[in-house]
């Protein structure tokens, strides 16, 4: 297949679940067809991300979109009713190149990444390309439990009303071929809000050959989180465990270390520094900081779709204690091998008893690793997705035909 991949930012480094995810796909369709990305390049350093890129096999094509134009395109979206994170990227020049991609490339399909892509669909092209739309998260489910938890007023109105413009704008689902979702669950919430459209899963997975398993040394009540720490569920999930759930675990294990692993920490995340709690900014081998620890947790409050920080934990046979939200998108079979708490204090409980027993932990996250590695690397993903596009390009060839 010929496979035009639209991503609204360079997929590389694949540092972030968005970038992370488009990279692995990319990398992974390369192998088999021909694969061209299409993306904004917001500063000349960039240049580099995308010659590595090329390394895998994968075509770049980019334009430039600067800071102020994205500004200006905020101040002109407050008097519209898209959402704000589509017109970030709204560019008119953008859509013309895409428009004459898909219909003078001969692409047999074009890949719409992230709901903030989907604004560039090629309307009653000629060329039978199948366009389809990844919006991984349901991102109106995400806004309403963000909207529920936040206490802030004039925060909470902001989103209230993003989340409606959300609401309004996920209806452009019904105009691709198909829609994919990371869960059942956000699928399940997009059609019991009426969305009639085509609507398949395509998981989240792990680069299982980065992340093997080492004889690294266990430092002894080292508990783990990670994740891109400006991004909110994950900045408040921090500032959570620390405050309500951490206090209860170090009267039972004064010598337990708690480190927060990710880049770019808010100023907020830094100032909960302290003896026990260790906040690191990058690290260059996020994997050995897996293995080095004796539990990973997922304390999200609010969140959709699956996390890396749980498939990447599973991978390397690290023990999770996460909460419910934290898990609702995985498959049961993966589901019932977490830690899953109630509350804080069941957090605390649950997180207390692994440390005390973490020998047994780690065996019984071994044996569950061997059962899910094959299902949660990026091939076996790729190669269903792979299937799903074949199978819908036919019947969209077999309806032209007619």
């Amino acid at each position: 297949m010929k496979i035009l991949i639209i991503t609204t930012r360079v997929p590389y480094p694949p540092y972030k679940g968005d970038k992370l995810k488009i990279f692995n796909i990319a990398r992974q369709l390369a192998k088999k067809n021909s694969v061209t990305i299409v993306t904004f390049l917001r500063n000349r350093n960039q240049i580099k991300d995308v010659e590595e890129l090329k390394k895998h096999n994968i075509k770049v094509i980019y334009e430039k979109i600067s800071l102020l134009e994205s500004c200006f395109n905020i101040i002109g979206a407050i008097f519209r009713e898209i959402p704000f994170q589509v017109a970030w990227y709204k560019s008119k020049k953008m859509h013309k190149k895409i428009k004459d991609l898909i219909t003078k490339g001969n692409y047999d399909v074009a890949y719409f990444h992230l709901i903030r892509s989907a604004q560039y669909l090629v309307n009653n092209n000629g060329n039978s390309v199948l366009q389809v739309v990844d919006f991984t998260d349901a991102v109106s489910l995400y806004l309403d439990r963000f909207t529920k938890i936040e206490r802030n007023p004039i925060k909470k109105i902001l989103l209230g009303i993003e989340k409606k413009r959300v609401e309004k704008y996920e209806k452009i689902a019904e105009r691709f071929n198909i829609v994919f979702i990371c869960s059942e669950v956000d699928r399940e919430y997009l059609l019991n809000r009426s969305i009639n459209a085509n609507i398949k899963i395509l998981r989240n997975g792990v680069d299982v050959d980065n992340f093997k398993i080492e004889n690294v040394q266990k430092e002894k009540n080292r508990i783990i989180f990670t994740g891109n720490m400006p991004y909110y569920a994950n900045y408040d999930a921090a500032i959570y465990f620390v405050k309500d759930i951490f206090p209860k675990v170090l009267k039972q294990i004064p010598d337990a270390k708690f480190f927060i692993v990710g880049q770019n920490p808010p100023r907020q995340i830094k100032a909960l520094s302290s003896e026990n709690v260790i906040v690191t900014g990058y690290v260059d081998d996020l994997r050995k900081e897996y293995l080095k620890s004796c539990v990973n947790v997922a304390p999200m409050r609010f969140g959709a779709g699956t996390l890396n920080k749980i498939l990447e934990a599973i991978v390397l046979r690290v023990p999770i204690v996460a909460t419910s939200v934290a898990v609702e998108g995985l498959p049961k079979d993966i589901k019932q091998s977490i830690h899953v708490a109630k509350d804080s204090n069941d957090f605390a409980d649950k997180l207390i008893r692994l440390l005390k027993n973490n020998e047994s932990a780690n065996k019984e996250s071994e044996k569950k690793q061997t059962e899910f590695i094959k299902t949660l690397s990026w091939e076996n993903i790729v190669s269903h997705f792979e299937v799903d596009l074949h199978n819908e390009l036919s019947k969209l060839n077999s309806c032209d035909n007619f």
